[in-house]
């Protein structure tokens, strides 16, 4: 994990609306209170170019209490089996375009970006 993504993503929680506090662990994990909602939620801040099932469930295993995965940059995306086993779970799974609208969600996992259509955006990557 680049240190400058972690920085990029600290800067995120620090100025984000509906963060009142976050604490940061084993380096990747960030333990995020949020004002509106008034709970806390667990992120994984990852760079993965493509988050696939496989990956998820390593993430979860190791990682306790996991709410959210954020793999990175839009450059950077999820297969769809990954997503729907994720919004199945309730927990989310963001690149950075998507990340803030999601924090602001309480139903966190199932927050989609939209285009001026309305329609959903999704990062979809094949492995």
């Amino acid at each position: 994990m680049p240190y400058s993504q972690i920085t990029w993503f600290s800067s995120l929680l620090e100025s984000h609306g509906n963060v009142e506090d976050f604490g940061r662990s084993q380096d990747i994990v960030f333990d995020v209170k949020r004002k509106n909602q008034k709970d806390s939620i667990r992120i994984v801040c990852l760079n993965k170019y493509t988050m696939g099932q496989t990956m998820v469930s390593r993430i979860l295993n190791e990682f306790e209490g996991v709410n959210i995965i954020y793999i990175g940059g839009n450059w950077n995306g999820y297969t769809s089996e990954a997503k729907d086993f994720c919004v199945d779970s309730n927990i989310g799974i963001y690149v950075s375009g998507e990340i803030s609208g999601a924090l602001w969600k309480n139903e966190f996992w199932s927050y989609y970006k939209k285009d001026e259509d309305g329609n959903s955006i999704m990062f979809i990557r094949e492995e």
